[in-house]
């Protein structure tokens, strides 16, 4: 049996860095860098929001103007999702004014340092933050009895300015809120009509295959590509199948159907494709299902598309003369299915962006081969309605992979 990969070894200190000025973005992580930390940069708030919860850094630096998502928004996001809630964030700004770095503090940010700053501030700031040191913010807060009243006006000014602010954006919320809604029934709508009229069409091409298939019989020479064209339709039509249930779950318009299940067989049977794919691409694959396994509590077909997307994705994105293994076990009360595969391999970022379907960054991944990007976001909604989780490890790029489907034992 080939050796199970290390786990990816995370960075000692990774510091997610998030700055549209490129320039100043490539120094502060230069300066990072040489203080034995781990830059990583993005320049947009939409990336570093979803590295940010797929990596958890140790601290997060943002500017507050960036496109798609500001600092600030990044700020709230982070904040209200108990998951990265804890994530130190310090804000960068060339915004000034008391209302904006009100604005930033109230959103959750330790600290608001103003353009330009020292590097080394900087840096006594997150070494501080990561030695778990209390950090308090610069007290901007002018004396207001010793403020002429042309000041204090100006004062009322802006915080007026940031009342007016945030109740523009707690109406726009609102409307957003109410736009959502209505997608959702629209969402509702469009997958009811384009779920059969996806599903619908392979009945027809099926029995127009197996009359063809029976007129060619005389003719030896048609069986291999009647068989490849069967073989195709059968992947279009699994693949198919995906992106419906991946939709339902999405809009959880399908209630899982739970029952007990032996997985030799519901894992015997989703594999069969498989193998022969397989090895029809010469790659060495295996099951090893260990012995007494006891009966899980699921839904088999939502359970069997998991298997078969971690497990295509192994046989797709390796090369000849490589290896895909697969191991059924339990492990800590439970039940784990776990894929080997010897092809491109993950970096830590990669990692993290896996679960957003369609996500236009796992190009890099595929080795030249399309896809949709929905095969592991369908496992984790799948590992999600079961009570499990899933677990991905790799050494690096060109090193392969493991993805990982745990569920829970069955207490019946």
């Amino acid at each position: 049996m080939k050796p199970i990969p290390a786990t990816l070894t995370r960075p000692q200190r990774i510091i997610l860095i998030a700055e549209d000025e490129r320039p100043l973005a490539k120094v502060i992580a230069t300066t990072l860098d040489g203080e034995g930390m781990h830059p990583i940069v993005v320049h947009d708030g939409a990336h570093a929001l979803a590295l940010a919860r797929g990596l958890h850094p140790d601290v997060l630096i943002s500017d507050v103007m960036m496109p798609e998502m500001d600092g600030i928004a990044l700020c709230h996001a982070l904040k209200a999702d108990p998951a990265t809630a804890s994530i130190p964030i310090v804000l960068l700004t060339a915004k000034t004014d008391l209302a904006d770095r009100a604005a930033g503090l109230a959103a959750g940010a330790l600290e608001y340092l103003p353009k330009p700053f020292s590097p080394i501030e900087l840096i006594t700031l997150i070494q501080k933050i990561i030695a778990g040191q209390p950090i308090v913010p610069k007290a901007y807060t002018p004396n207001l009895a010793a403020l002429p009243t042309d000041q204090l006006a100006v004062y009322a000014q802006e915080l007026r300015a940031l009342y007016e602010r945030e109740r523009a954006e707690r109406r726009a919320l609102e409307e957003a809120q109410r736009r959502l809604d209505d997608l959702d029934r629209l969402k509702a709508a469009f997958l009811g009509t384009i779920t059969h009229e996806l599903m619908t069409p392979f009945s027809t091409f099926g029995m127009a295959l197996q009359l063809v298939q029976k007129a060619g019989e005389p003719y030896p020479e048609l069986k291999g590509p009647l068989e490849d064209l069967g073989n195709a339709m059968a992947q279009l039509h699994r693949k198919v199948k995906g992106v419906v249930k991946f939709a339902e779950l999405v809009n959880k318009s399908r209630e899982p159907q739970f029952g007990l299940y032996d997985l030799n067989t519901v894992v015997g049977w989703t594999l069969q494709p498989l193998a022969v794919m397989a090895q029809s691409r010469m790659i060495d694959f295996r099951v090893l299902i260990a012995p007494d396994l006891p009966k899980v509590y699921a839904d088999a077909e939502l359970l069997s598309e998991a298997v078969f997307q971690m497990v295509h994705n192994a046989v797709k994105f390796s090369q000849a003369g490589g290896k895909v293994l697969t191991r059924v076990f339990v492990k800590d009360e439970r039940v784990w299915i776990e894929v080997h595969d010897e092809g491109a391999g993950l970096t830590a970022e990669q990692i993290a962006l896996l679960g957003r379907p369609f996500e236009a960054n796992t190009e890099a991944l595929r080795n030249g081969q399309e896809g949709m990007g929905i095969g592991w976001a369908l496992v984790s909604y799948v590992a999600e309605v079961h009570g499990g989780g899933t677990h991905i490890e790799s050494p690096g790029p060109g090193q392969g992979s493991v993805f990982a489907l745990y569920l829970p034992c069955s207490q019946t």
